[in-house]
């Protein structure tokens, strides 16, 4: 991939150097569309077999077809999926029913995401025509465009159910180390304990994305942020501090399922990239509409050589790397892996 970005960039330095002092005689204006967008160029010949075009292509859509269940629990392993996400929703409704309470909303277990997809790209490119009657031309240039080209994040409907994963975990954090949900003015507010023993039962919310490819292990010390107690005994397990995982502990085993929870501000999100300068090699065919040879049909097919694209969600897990996707609509969305095939249409007119 390294020399294909360095072969093409010096190619088309060498040729820009090169015609650099040359005078424009002929300029053209293109409108383009294609797989790349739609866009514009500007072209000029600058040898009798040599042209070179410039210009800019636009390419933007959002949809919001993938939707992920709140799910309640670790998923048990020796279960089926659909047997673990029908005890996951019997205990998502019990909890729902005394959240909506709470809260004044009724809850959904569905949460949608948004897809926002961008590839908008500058280009720089050197056609070659290599037979006197000039309607094939071989073309190498590159492309410069934007790195992320897929954001994901949950719709502002979502909020509110996506908050109460947080409220949940939060109170099932304080039920665990005894805590009370409230202190003011000295006074404290504790859950009832039918309803703290049922949490802690229960498990964590969270969505489930996938299961890991992999074992992951601890890449760091990763240590208790609060106290835990036996709800039977009553006694304590491990105190805020004490060390939950030590460097190099299993984490994660491979086939385990990947339980995502909303970040800070109570939103999922993911951002797919890849590599801003994309190297491209392509073959083109010229045709003239008008006698007076100003007005033109181009093809174009050709490949845009791009990185394996890398999707991350907020809590940094790779998602391409390290998971087994679950869901068919997140997994059609991600983007396609190299190289990028492009086909477009171009109309030109000459100006001068």
């Amino acid at each position: 991939m390294k020399k294909v970005l360095y072969t093409t960039f010096a190619f088309v330095l060498s040729c820009t150097i090169s015609f650099a002092q040359f005078r424009v005689e002929h300029l053209d204006l293109s409108v383009t569309g294609g797989s790349d967008g739609v866009g514009f160029e500007l072209a000029t010949p600058i040898s009798d077999r040599f042209r070179v075009r410039t210009g800019a292509s636009f390419f933007s859509k959002s949809s919001n077809d993938i939707k992920f269940d709140i799910e309640i629990g670790e998923f048990d392993s020796k279960l089926t999926l659909e047997q673990n996400k029908a005890l996951s929703a019997e205990k998502f409704n019990k909890i729902a029913t005394t959240l909506g309470g709470v809260t004044g909303e009724k809850l959904d277990q569905q949460i949608n995401i948004i897809r926002d997809y961008s590839f908008n790209n500058f280009k720089l490119l050197i056609d070659y025509y290599p037979w006197q009657s000039k309607h094939w031309y071989i073309t190498a240039g590159f492309f410069w465009g934007n790195s992320a080209i897929h954001k994901y994040y949950n719709t502002t409907t979502d909020m509110t159910e996506l908050m109460m994963v947080t409220m949940y975990n939060n109170m099932r954090k304080s039920a665990l180390a005894e805590e009370p949900l409230i202190t003011y003015n000295g006074h404290s507010v504790y859950l009832p304990y039918s309803f703290t023993s049922d949490i802690i039962d229960y498990g964590d919310m969270s969505i489930v994305i996938g299961q890991y490819k992999h074992d992951v292990y601890a890449q760091n010390d990763i240590l208790w942020d609060y106290d835990t107690y036996d709800p039977i005994t009553g006694e304590i397990l491990y105190q805020k501090g004490d060390v939950r995982y030590a460097k190099g502990d299993l984490i994660h085993k491979k086939g385990d399922y990947y339980h995502m929870q909303p970040d800070e501000n109570n939103m999922v999100k993911a951002n797919s990239k890849i590599n801003s300068f994309r190297p491209y090699i392509g073959i083109g065919y010229e045709a003239f509409l008008t006698k007076d040879k100003r007005t033109s049909l181009s093809f174009n097919a050709g490949v845009l050589f791009i990185d394996i694209p890398k999707t991350t969600m907020h809590d940094g897990l790779d998602i391409d790397s390290d998971l087994w996707l679950m869901n068919r609509e997140f997994e059609d969305s991600l983007p396609w892996s190299p190289p990028y095939p492009v086909f477009n249409l171009r109309i030109t007119r000459r100006l001068f």
